[in-house]
């Protein structure tokens, strides 16, 4: 027994001395957090213990150059060079202590991390040298290749995403950028042996090591963030990357570009090579960790790494994050991504484009750029909830999400006379919270509930909105100590790279604090919710159709509509020439219209077969042609369309023998690689189609406007139907789009828009428009000039 005690003795004693070695050898440590943002690189010195800051952020700012409209470029070298200088800055601001000398602190220097802008594209060459300037994340030129991702590749399971592939798909993305590189430089593109992100580069240059980070591959270029980690069984096997989605853009060697290994936030890469180490005056021996974008890694600042957390930051726009057990997709969510912000864990996103930035319009149009937003803040602050009857829409830029609508304006109602700036101030910060509660509505309703929001950015400086969005959401409102999450996020992490903490979430518990929670007002929240339930989300649903008319009369409603010329209607015996004028004219797809003469029992519907497909795709590679089959015995056609070079195939609903028959033929199409479309003439109702389009095999449906065979027809009328059937889509969560087709003209466009038409078809009104081929195309979409 005595033994038995002594030996028991003799291991606590043990453990006691491990913990003291311990404590001791990570006791004074210090670790570095870099920041690079979108105007300068930042770095600041913490205790690796305690998250304390004892070396200020030094910051240095590079140039942003813009050779177009939309175009944002960096230069790589200037992120090298002036975070050689942000170091040394933060490293030299740190006090000496009596008998300390600055190279006694560098040796305390245990490890960096880095968190960066996501994402700006950096194109390498063999020898690892840039080819180019680094394509910035807020750089839009790939708009176009996000509308062919989402066309072509509709119902990839890597898109879910995208608002359960419904999109919007952000030209901000990995995937549209590296696309638009393979279209436009192709020389970039074919010497590029590495395509990786301002994250990867600094950490190449820091350590030799090429890698991604799995938060970034998981939130912007459609990975899986837990399966990318994983070592490939052999050097053909990516696992985690989304090949599928690449085989459908015809880009499956990017797979081979991006970097092949994939680390987690707070992994270790490497320590310092000999050149790192002599440009930011370290050791050698210091160890370089695993960062992410910065918007994620600011979430470990704040602590956000937990299910049923969202973290709020706040700025010109709001930005929704919440960590979820679950990684499930929906149409009013961004997300789920698996394996982000952590390994293990998922988090969805929810946005808002307007917020800081109407209320910086209406500092400016009051004309009180002069006052503090104090000042106006106590102005609202003597006015009731419900800012006496005015209500505003705060979505001045579009509608992100829960409703992905561009074209959405804001608005105030219920203007009175006795209204002053006091009210109209409020109303604006009101209606930035109602519509942060329908974002968060939106994420719940995707199985992504939030029990606390941790909130950072410049809505924490307004106590009087940290209290609104507490009451409006009706949710408890957190601030953080330190406020500057993502430094602090870039230190957690690498404070776990040195093994000072054994996790981001010890490493959490031990250095980000709690400064206050706003708690709901009771009573101010019960006023919010019928403000919310009663008026605002009303108006929001009331407001769209009439700002979408709006945009009509301004020549936009149709804008955004794609237009797919029907070459029925074009030169057949110059049919080169008119694909590429279709090209010329910044148009991707044709409709193929291929009638055998027999289904429509008519010897004039004659038209041609896959041969003259095969010839049509010889003209262009890049043009997407969806072929129309109105045949009898649609079957036996599908895989010589396949090798033809067809990328849709469409069916006559009418044409099939019954429902099995019609989802037998959608399975065929799909099973070649093509996407599947029905076809419905315009007295088939949706009850007849229904148990079809619920398989979700469809990218498409085609509303017929006429009778199929003959061009020039006038438009019968289907509007009823585009609308029923976009409802059944939505309520059924359907990834399937609604196609018009026939009798469209400048007139008739519009409505079939509204009610739901995505893309339209038009053959006779653009070939055979009196004035030309561009100005029939102007007009459909609401362009009036010639």
């Amino acid at each position: 027994m005595m033994r038995l005690f002594l030996i028991q003795i003799l291991l606590w004693l043990s453990i006691v001395r491990a913990s003291t070695s311990t404590t001791s050898s990570t006791k004074n440590k210090i670790v570095v957090g870099i920041d690079g943002g979108t105007e300068s690189i930042r770095a600041a010195c913490f205790d690796a213990n305690t998250g304390k800051v004892i070396g200020k952020a030094c910051a240095v700012p590079y140039q942003t150059y813009h050779p177009k409209p939309g175009y944002a470029e960096q230069l790589p070298d200037d992120w090298w060079n002036n975070l050689g200088q942000a170091v040394k800055g933060a490293v030299e601001s740190i006090p000496t202590t009596e008998g300390e000398n600055v190279d006694d602190i560098k040796s305390r220097i245990c490890a960096i991390a880095i968190d960066t802008t996501c994402c700006s594209v950096v194109a390498l060459d063999a020898e690892k040298k840039p080819l180019r300037p680094s394509l910035l994340w807020m750089d839009a030129r790939s708009a176009k290749q996000t509308e062919q991702i989402l066309k072509v590749a509709k119902g990839d399971p890597a898109l879910k995403v995208n608002c359960n592939g419904k999109g919007p798909l952000s030209a901000e993305w990995m995937t549209p950028k590296c696309l638009w590189l393979k279209q436009n430089e192709p020389e970039v593109w074919e010497k590029a042996e590495t395509i990786c992100e301002y994250q990867d580069y600094i950490n190449y240059k820091l350590t030799g090591r090429i890698c991604a980070s799995a938060c970034n591959a998981a939130a912007r270029w459609h990975w899986n963030g837990d399966e990318c980690v994983k070592d490939p069984s052999d050097k053909d096997q990516f696992p985690g990357r989304p090949m599928s989605l690449y085989r459908k853009l015809k880009m499956t060697e990017l797979a081979k570009k991006l970097p092949q290994k994939c680390f987690a936030m707070g992994d270790v890469i490497g320590t310092l090579t000999k050149e790192a180490s002599e440009h930011l005056c370290l050791p050698e021996n210091v160890i370089v960790a695993q960062g992410g974008p910065d918007a994620f890694v600011g979430m470990v600042g704040l602590g956000c790494i937990y299910p049923q957390q969202l973290c709020l930051i706040t700025g010109s726009s709001h930005l929704h994050c919440v960590v979820t057990a679950k990684p499930t997709t929906a149409k009013a969510a961004w997300g789920a991504y698996k394996g982000a912000p952590l390994t293990g864990t998922n988090f969805a996103e929810g946005g808002q484009s307007s917020t800081g930035s109407i209320i910086r319009w209406a500092k400016k149009l009051f004309n009180a750029e002069d006052l503090e937003y104090s000042v106006l803040d106590e102005e609202a602050a003597a006015i009731p909830a419900g800012s006496d009857g005015l209500i505003a829409l705060e979505t001045f830029q579009g509608s992100r999400t829960p409703v992905t609508d561009p074209l959405a304006r804001g608005a105030l109602v219920g203007l009175t006379l006795s209204h002053t700036r006091g009210h109209i101030w409020r109303s604006l910060m009101e209606a930035v919270c109602f519509g942060t509660r329908g974002c968060i509505e939106g994420l719940e309703k995707a199985g992504h509930k939030c029990d606390e929001i941790i909130i950072a950015g410049g809505t924490t400086r307004s106590p009087l909105w940290l209290q609104m969005h507490a009451d409006v959401t009706k949710k408890p409102i957190v601030l953080c100590e330190n406020i500057d999450a993502p430094l602090l996020g870039s230190a957690i992490l690498a404070s776990v790279g040195a093994d000072v903490h054994s996790s981001v979430q010890d490493a959490v518990s031990n250095m980000v604090r709690v400064s206050r929670r706003v708690e709901p007002n009771q009573e101010a929240a019960k006023q919010y919710d019928d403000i919310y339930n009663e008026v605002y989300s009303r108006l929001s649903s009331s407001v769209r159709p009439i700002v979408h008319s709006i945009a009509k009369l301004r020549g936009g409603a149709c804008s955004e509509v794609e237009v797919s010329p029907s070459v029925l209607a074009a030169d057949w015996g110059n049919m080169n020439g008119e694909i590429k004028r279709c090209l010329d004219a910044g148009l991707k797809r044709i409709h193929v219209d291929m009638f055998d003469g027999v289904y429509l029992n008519s010897s004039e519907a004659l038209t041609f077969g896959p041969k003259m497909v095969k010839d049509m795709r010889k003209y262009s590679k890049e043009i997407i042609m969806d072929v129309h089959l109105c045949v009898e015995k649609p079957h036996r056609y599908i895989d010589s369309l396949a090798d033809a070079g067809a990328n849709s195939v469409i069916f006559q609903f009418e044409a099939m023998s019954g429902t099995d028959d019609a989802i037998c033929l959608a399975k065929k199409i799909t099973e070649n690689g093509l996407d599947a479309a029905m076809s419905l003439n315009p007295s088939t109702t949706l009850d007849q189609v229904k148990d079809i389009l619920i398989t979700n095999l469809f990218t498409s449906v085609i509303i017929l406007g006429v009778n199929p065979g003959f061009g020039g027809q006038l438009f019968q009328n289907v509007n009823p139907k585009i609308k029923d059937i976009k409802q059944f889509i939505e309520e059924n969560n359907l990834d399937t789009e609604i196609v018009v087709d026939g009798g469209m003209n400048a007139k008739t466009v519009h409505a079939v828009v509204e009610n739901g038409a995505a893309t339209v078809i038009a053959g006779s009104f653009l070939f055979q428009h009196p004035v030309s081929f561009e100005q029939g195309l102007a007009e459909l979409r609401g362009q009036n000039s010639s």
